[in-house]
């Protein structure tokens, strides 16, 4: 036997044995992660619709807390059992290493539908390796299995006789024994283990590309999942149904390749307005700019306030109150103006497939959420050929997420007629209290128009007192001519925008 121990006193003072605290048994665990008992509900709401089989929910556990909570809990490596210590680890500690996980983080958290969307897509992904290399490793990780049972078995047996051996020395023969085995199983541990790792290391590059393909599957999910909630979610259904809500959403998504792309490009475009929304709150609130006089109490600067600490300075803090002289901040406060309703006339015709319609789907709801966040009116006309539209109304607090996905569903695919848009667009201005709105046109300009209807349409937009703006898609024709150029105020052309993305600035 390798370890010997001669002594009790040698036992008690030796690094391979811990007699500081009492004896605990290990508890082993197929957890990578510790969450709270709040995460651990967020995972069981987040995978409640996807009726997950017992065998895969650890690991999908463990990638959803690493992905979606705000702080990472991880369980210590003596904690795990062997599969989880040495197989798993390999396709999931790794992670928290790599730049392309804390982009996938940073995206998943707090979203429990990205990060289940991810977590599965990274388990399908993974799964099939980590079972071939789990099945290499078996041979080994059971004789490891067994040689922990012996190990913790004796260990614990150790702590008893040391206890006893310091009462009645009858029991130091044993006590030596017993830690010479501990020790001994411990060594084995050890070198077994590090044959296992040494096994797995030789498909470290293997590994290595595996996880690399399950990150960008992950990440790809993930985006679609962030996209359809910020574009699509409900807020307003209850926390029960919210998780069946989203997936039924992702599932309708996925099931419509020009929706998923109309999601993905309006995602990207709520993302932006987001941002621009936050820089704008922030100097609403007030931007500190310089100092002023006068006796704003929640500007004031401390120095004037420190005069009120006092009762032979309060007085002076009064007569600088009444004369409105204390030094205070000045803060720049936002201005408004007055926007009106808005009007979007959107091109479905057959000429508009693909890219071009799902962008201008993208771009004409990007729109209505501006109109939705400041309380305007605002219609969408989907046109097509000749008496071929339909008109969807979004009234403040007056419609759904369903009439939003409605509208991003719907596609003529025929010919172009600009009459028929423009006069509908009209009919609202004078009939359904759009009078004060402005008119959107996003088209790729394929279609001509008379001059004698041009000139009706110009007196009839000038009468109802409206501005029009048009929105050309030539990306693929720069510089072709287009029709409604004679009543458009401006003229916005995608061919001359360096990232077509920067419309929703200018509009």
């Amino acid at each position: 036997m390798k370890y010997r121990f001669f002594s009790l006193d040698q036992v008690l003072h030796s690094p391979l044995f811990d007699f500081s605290k009492p004896y605990q048994p290990p508890k082993r665990t197929d957890r990578s992660t510790c969450p709270t008992r709040l995460g651990d509900m967020d995972f069981a709401k987040a995978s409640e619709p996807y009726y997950l089989e017992d065998d895969v929910k650890p690991l999908l556990a463990d990638l959803f807390h690493l992905l979606f909570a705000q702080e990472l809990r991880l369980t210590r490596p003596d904690e795990r059992d062997v599969y989880v210590r040495l197989v798993q680890s390999a396709f999931v500690d790794d992670l928290l290493k790599r730049d392309d996980f804390l982009q996938l983080r940073n995206l998943c958290k707090g979203n429990a539908l990205a990060a289940m969307e991810a977590a599965r897509a990274y388990q399908q992904a993974v799964e099939s390796d980590m079972l071939d290399y789990a099945e290499e490793a078996e041979p080994l990780a059971s004789v490891l299995t067994r040689l922990e049972r012996r190990h913790d078995a004796a260990d614990e047996k150790l702590h008893d006789l040391v206890q006893q051996a310091q009462v009645d020395p009858a029991q130091t023969q044993a006590a030596l024994q017993t830690a010479a085995e501990v020790a001994s199983t411990a060594e084995q541990i050890r070198v077994v283990s590090g044959m296992i790792r040494a096994s797995l290391q030789k498909h470290s590059a293997e590994i290595a590309q595996v996880i690399c393909v399950a990150l960008r599957c992950s990440m790809e999910a993930a985006a679609l999942a962030k996209c359809v909630t910020q574009c699509w979610g409900d807020d307003d259904a209850e926390a029960t149904q919210q998780a069946e809500h989203n997936q039924a959403l992702l599932e309708r998504v996925k099931g419509n390749a020009m929706l998923q792309g109309i999601t993905r490009q309006l995602g990207r475009m709520k993302e932006m307005l987001s941002d621009l929304r936050k820089n704008d709150c922030a100097h609403g609130r007030g931007e500190k700019y310089t100092v002023t006089r006068g006796r704003d109490m929640k500007n004031l600067l401390s120095g004037e306030l420190a005069l009120m600490a006092s009762p032979a300075t309060t007085p002076l803090f009064l007569r600088k109150y009444h004369a409105k002289g204390l030094l205070q901040y000045a803060k720049r406060e936002r201005v408004h103006k007055g926007y009106g309703d808005v009007i979007v006339c959107l091109d479905e015709s057959g000429s508009t497939e693909g890219e071009n319609a799902e962008w201008g789907k993208a771009l004409a709801l990007a729109v209505q959420d501006i109109c939705a966040h400041e309380g305007r009116k605002y219609a969408l006309i989907h046109f097509s050929g000749k008496d071929q539209f339909r008109t969807d109304l979004f009234l403040p607090g007056q419609y759904t997420s369903e009439d939003l996905l409605s509208a991003a569903e719907h596609f003529f695919d025929g010919g172009t007629d600009f009459e028929t848009p423009i006069r509908e667009a009209l009919r609202l201005i004078n009939e359904d209290a759009f009078e004060n709105a402005d008119i959107l046109f996003i088209t790729d300009g394929e279609d001509s128009i008379s001059d004698e209807l041009v000139s009706n349409l110009q007196e009839s937009i000038q009468n109802a007192q409206c501005s029009v703006v048009g929105l050309l898609l030539d990306a693929d024709s720069p510089g072709m001519e287009f029709a409604l150029d004679k009543f458009c105020e401006r003229i916005y052309r995608i061919s001359e925008m360096h990232d077509k993305d920067d419309i929703l600035t200018n509009l």
